[in-house]
């Protein structure tokens, strides 16, 4: 038996030997502590994309997820698609509505609350709210302000003089689209006008105060001073906001579920009815994927742009 325990140890020993030998290579050391990251991205990413992939070339249900190979039917079927189409070009109206505005309202309002006023932090405080709540309770708030029943906007709008008769903001086709566009932009505008205060704040005030002195306006000094400066935070922050914004369909669903007759439906909103509600897999997860080239296309060339600016 000691013979027997002897030999183990000499085994284990020699195993343990070979183990750190191997481990003082930096280059396997390195693969070792990054397969951790490898394999939760593969275990959590790369394993759902790949069943959205074989459903998008198979006519899986909810009830049969497991079903035959039918190639590019299902692709076919989402071309066709009247809904679809019009929720491809509501996805990009949607976005780049929000983010104009968000971009724009977010630089007034940075500019704002860098300014020395009484109760500013307050004012910081109040502003954060619409980002810090839950996106139910806003989008419940906003339901109710634009019921054609019981709005308040048709209220005020009325009693102002603005128009004779408050527009069902909700169940017709435009002011749909508008209801949710400018609930997406109050509900992230506060994110923005966070970055950009950030941003700007970490200009140095003597390159301003320089550009004052020089008789620059305020538009010259934002956009020959602080933008080159702060550009690397600008583009990270339009990149998450981007996709953030791209694929989301909190709002959407909330409010209108794609309504009235299919006119507010997005990408996301319109593959979750689809693939999960009504339970057609297959045409959801096909819908998914058209989100992937574009935000991939977005993503290089921001990227890009940042890299291009950060060797200038």
């Amino acid at each position: 038996m000691a013979e027997i325990a002897q030999r183990r140890s000499i085994g284990l020993s020699a195993t343990g030997g070979w183990i750190g030998h191997l481990l003082d290579s930096e280059k396997v050391f390195g693969y070792v502590l990054v397969a951790p990251a490898i394999a939760y991205i593969v275990l959590l990413v790369g394993y759902p994309v790949a069943i959205a992939l074989w459903f998008t070339v198979s006519n899986s249900t909810v009830a049969h997820p497991i079903s035959d190979f039918t190639g590019l039917r299902n692709l076919q079927a989402v071309l066709d698609d009247d809904i679809f189409r019009r929720a491809l070009a509501n996805t990009f109206i949607f976005t780049l509505a929000s983010q104009a505005l968000q971009m724009v309202l977010g630089t007034i309002l940075a500019f704002i609350l860098l300014r020395p006023f009484r109760g500013r932090p307050f004012a910081r405080a109040l502003i954060m709210l619409p980002f810090t709540i839950p996106v139910a309770i806003g989008a419940m708030a906003w339901t109710w302000m634009l019921n054609p029943t019981y709005s308040v906007i048709n209220w005020m709008g009325v009693h102002a003089g603005l128009f004779t008769e408050g527009p069902n903001w909700l169940g017709e086709e435009y002011p749909a689209m508008i209801s949710i566009i400018l609930v997406n932009v109050w509900r992230n505008l506060p994110f923005t006008a966070i970055v950009l205060t950030a941003g700007i704040s970490s200009v140095p005030q003597e390159l301003i105060e320089a550009a004052s002195l020089d008789g620059a306006n305020w538009w010259v000094k934002w956009r020959k001073v602080m933008t080159p400066i702060i550009a690397p935070i600008l583009y990270i922050a339009l990149l998450f906001s981007l996709v953030f914004t791209f694929t989301d369909m909190t709002v959407v669903w909330l409010m209108t579920r794609g309504n009235p007759v299919g006119a507010t439906h997005v990408i996301a909103s319109y593959a979750f009815q689809t693939g999960v509600v009504a339970g057609a897999l297959g045409r959801g997860a096909t819908m998914s994927l058209f989100l992937f080239p574009v935000l991939l296309v977005g993503a290089l060339v921001i990227l890009r742009n940042l890299k291009a600016r950060t060797l200038d």
